[in-house]
Parts: structure tokens; sequence; C-alpha cells
């Protein structure tokens, strides 16, 4: 096994190829490194050095890649920091990347040329880091950049958490992590040089980077989009995706909803394209949703989408990315469950429509190198129990970067993953966040069972909503463009009534939001801390108490 990325990606150089859809450019990974070469030449005329930190802002595109895989040739740890989208305006994205900045130590900060606003917000806020445009970057002379680093434990990359429940940290991750981690998903994922990976997640995510540097780490083609090529047009991608003659893709659930949606909102309804070479879609960065896996194969399964196709996948940017992957042989498997054991730390099987049904979709068995337990009051427990999945291997991060160790890991060195699960004739099936459990009256609740129950409802805005914890009860923050106050208030009543018959909770404030209201990370989780500072936003007369909640 070759012992870093660069020396990885240099022996497949001549075999893979990058389409750049946005760039409308076709690039060889030879060539590619080639150009990184340069980059690094220029990032070493600014004074950069082996181990110095180099954070970069970037879209999807070469100009990502360059910078990665340059910062790596000096044997500096590049590290990307997400766009400036959904951070309530610069202000707000300034202090993001001022705290990243500090956290991490960078002193050159390299910013997409198209980010001229940003840039200059940026240079005026922190002004002890080198700010810079990468069109801005000095010229350099590739061949007197030393060959690359050999070492596996070198650090290669440090990924910053999406910061779902909390600050971001950052994740170091080592030559040998992303190694290790890009044959597990290639093998998980069944990549051979025969196949092309088509993606349109971003890259400062761990599951755009590592999706990618899997694909073409295994001598697989690959076609890059920018994040909007795919969700604001998402039958434009389908149909280039499907023309490219790509094999495998990786996108969240919401995705899953949002191909579906645009489908059913063409009149007179599409052309079909052909699907019929997809063969893995790896459903992961947040919870799966059976509902959506069963309308998708109804929609495209006369475009030749076939339902093994669909692989949900559990994975986390402590882990390299991938954790657990269901097999593309199988289609997805469900169990349905009984909600309201689940919250009481108790697996209990139930059925479809059944009073407090949950279904759960397994998200598979771990790859190779990857151990996964569930752990209930400190200890292990054996399959059908519920509790906190831990994870151990040689992918796994040793600790955050520059952190002291928190309650992160276990007293036997298991990462503690945070979320909840349990294992069931050897697959995991993921049910919530530790975190996420809201108590109410003394019951438990799981933020997601309620958000399950009502994101269907029509009005429901993209499916979007969230639930909290606020004092003694529960608020829901429901996003919706109806404007009418009937149909508003009908709305707010069909939550509360879903509420009441699927988990018999009553002690709930609905709170209707303007579309795109609610906070998200770079990977479309809802950021809950932040929105609880945000439901005064709201004002009077936007939500109301359930009067069966009240009495």
């Amino acid at each position: 096994m070759t012992a870093t990325l660069l020396q990885l990606l240099e022996s497949r150089g001549g075999s893979s190829t990058l389409t750049l859809v946005e760039e409308d450019r076709r690039v060889l990974l030879a060539d590619l490194l080639a150009e990184s070469r340069v980059t690094a030449a220029g990032l070493a005329s600014l004074g950069i050095a082996p181990g110095d930190r180099v954070a970069f802002v970037m879209h999807n595109g070469s100009g990502f890649l360059r910078l990665l895989f340059g910062a790596q040739y000096l044997g500096a740890v590049p590290l990307s920091i997400a766009l400036p989208f959904g951070y309530g305006g610069v202000d707000g994205y300034v202090q993001h990347v001022a705290g990243i900045l500090a956290d991490s130590g960078a002193g050159v900060l390299v910013v997409d040329p198209e980010l001229k606003r940003v840039r200059g917000a940026l240079e005026r806020a922190i002004p002890g880091v080198t700010v810079l445009s990468a069109d801005a970057l000095p010229a350099g002379d590739a061949g007197r950049v030393p060959a690359a680093p050999a070492d596996p434990e070198q650090l290669a990359y440090i990924q910053y958490t999406s910061g779902s429940t909390a600050s971001p940290k950052g994740v170091p991750v080592t030559h040998g992590n992303i190694v290790t981690a890009v044959h597990a998903l290639a093998s998980a994922s069944g990549s051979t040089g025969d196949d092309t990976w088509g993606l349109w997640v971003p890259l400062f995510h761990d599951m755009g980077i590592f999706c990618l540097l899997t694909a073409l780490g295994t001598g697989c083609d690959a076609v890059l989009w920018r994040p909007r090529g795919g969700v604001k047009r998402p039958l434009d991608w389908l149909r280039r995706f499907a023309a490219e003659g790509c094999t495998h893709t990786a996108a969240p659930n919401f995705f899953v909803d949002a191909l579906v949606s645009a489908v059913r909102a063409e009149e007179p309804q599409p052309e079909p394209a052909d699907l019929s070479a997809w063969r893995v879609w790896c459903n992961g960065a947040e919870q799966v949703n059976a509902r959506s896996i069963e309308e998708f194969q109804k929609t495209f399964g006369s475009w030749g989408f076939r339902p093994q196709t669909m692989c949900p996948v559990y994975g986390m940017a402590e882990a390299t990315l991938t954790v657990t992957f269901s097999s593309a042989e199988l289609e997805p498997r469900l169990r349905w469950v009984d909600r309201e054991a689940l919250a009481d730390g108790r697996f209990a099987l139930s059925t479809e429509g059944a009073p407090n049904a949950r279904a759960l979709v397994s998200v598979g068995t771990p790859v190779p190198d990857i151990a996964v337990r569930v752990c209930a009051d400190g200890a292990p427990v054996p399959e059908g129990h519920p509790g906190e999945i831990e994870i151990s291997g040689p992918s796994v991060m040793s600790g955050y970067y520059r952190r002291p160790a928190g309650d992160e890991r276990s007293p036997d060195g298991w990462h503690r993953t945070g979320d909840m699960g349990v294992i069931a004739d050897g697959e995991l099936y993921i049910f919530g966040r530790r975190k996420d459990m809201i108590i109410v009256r003394g019951v438990n609740y799981y933020a997601e069972d309620a958000e399950a129950v009502v994101r269907d409802l029509p009005g429901v805005a993209r499916k979007a909503c969230a639930a909290i914890a606020a004092e003694d009860h529960m608020a829901l923050v429901v996003e919706t463009a109806l404007t009418g106050e009937d149909e508003r208030a009908a709305l707010i009543a069909a939550c509360h009534r879903q509420l009441r018959a699927r988990m018999g909770l009553s002690a709930v404030t609905v709170h209707l939001a303007p579309t795109r209201f609610l906070p998200q990370t770079s990977s479309g989780k809802v950021q809950r801390g932040k929105l609880r500072s945000l439901l005064d936003e709201l004002g009077d007369g936007r939500g109301a108490a359930d009067p069966a909640g009240a009495a």
C-alpha cells in the first residue's frame, strides 16, 4: 500500500480524468498534479514552510484541488473553510472564519477570486493573517519544489467539523488516515478504474473531498459540479450525470427529496434519462428517510434506477469519512420499531402503521479496518440493545487539533460519536443524537422523531423543520411559504394532530418560519443551538401552543 495520498494519486495520474463542469474543462489527474506543483512553488514564495497551516475558501473546482495538493507537496497542512452561505451575512461569516484561523494557527488564507467582497471583509477583520485572492498567488518555479513527503504519519489535512452541535473543531487527518480510508470506501463501494464518480457535494465537506479522493485514488474518472449545479437544478444535474456515464455518487437524503420534487413539479412530465449505469448512491451525512427512498424508487424506477443502487451509509470527519456501508447488492433494509421504547433505552420491534411506530433504515456494516460498537451506561451492549455508537480503527483520528482531550474518547480509547444507534443482525441502525434528546414532563423524545412525523405534511416547505427543547416543552420550527392566515393556522393544527397521534406529545409550541430560515451547517444539518437564539425573530402570531398541551 502506498504511504501517502500524493504517492497514491501520482500512481493513478495517467488513468484518472477529472471533468470540471462549471469550468467546461476536462483534465488528466497527472496534469492537475503538475499544476499543483506550480501552486506549491507560489506558496513557497510566500514563505510557507513544512508544517505551516494554509487555509483556503474555494468553490468546487481545480483551484480548490491545486491548493490542497500544492500545500501537501510543500509538507504544509491545508485546511478548507466552508463558503460564505448560511452564516447570517458577511459579519457572521467573518466571525466563523476568524475562529477557525485562530484555532488552527493558519497564517495564510487564500480566497476564491469570485468572493471579492468577502475577501475584503476578511482582510479588514483579520489583520494578523495574510489574506489574498487565489489568482494573486506569486508565480514560482515548480522544478524547485521538493519531492512529495513520504511519511504516512505526516499531517495531510485538517477537516473542520460542520458545527451542528458546537463550534467547529479541527480533525487532523494524516496521509495514512486518508490512504486507509480511500481503500476502505473503494472496497465497500466496489469502485474500479472502469467507474465514474459524479459529485456536487462541496469539497470543503468531508463527504465531498474524501469521495473525490477515493475516485481519483482508485483510478476512476470523476465529474465535479459546484453544489449549485446539483441543488438548484437537480434534473439538469441528473441528465448530465447520466450522459457522462456516471456510476457512483454521494449526497445527503435531502437530495433524494429534491430530485423527486423536481420531477413532480414539471409539466408535462420530463423525458426519462437512462439511469441503468448508476450502481451506487452513498446516501449519508444526515438521517436517511425510509419514505424518501420509497418515493425515489417509485419516481425513477422507470428511468432504469435500481433499488440496490441506493446505499445508506454512515460516516464522519473524525473517521476520515466512511464508518459503515450498505451492500450494493441488496435493497435498503428497514425495521419498524417502537419510538417510545427507543427513548426509554429499549429496542422493541413494531409494525408499519402501529401507534408510535418508526422506520429505521440500515446504514450497513463496518467498512474494512473499522470496528463499531454500541455502548450504554459506559459499557458495550450486545446486539439488539440501543446506545451510543463508538468506533475504532486506523482511519479514526486520535484527537481534535490543538485541543485537550475531552469526552470524545472512551476510557479504552474508542471514539464516542454522539450518535445513538442499535446493531441488529450485524447491521447498524441510527435513530438520533445523544444531545438532541428533548425531555418534556419527564418523558424522553428524540428531535428527529418529531421532525419525521411532520416533514411530509402539505405546506411544509422543502420538508424543512426542526425540534428543540424550550424550557418545559418542545419547540417545533416549520418552514412554510403559506401566507394566508387560515392556511397557516391549519398547518399548525395539523402539526399538533400528528405529534399527538404519532408520539403522544402535546406540550409543543409550533413556530412557522419563512423558507430558508433554519440555520444549517455546511452539510445541511440544523444548528440547533443557533436556532434557539433565533426563536424570538419569529415574533408573536407565527406559532401556537397545542391547547391540549397547555391544559
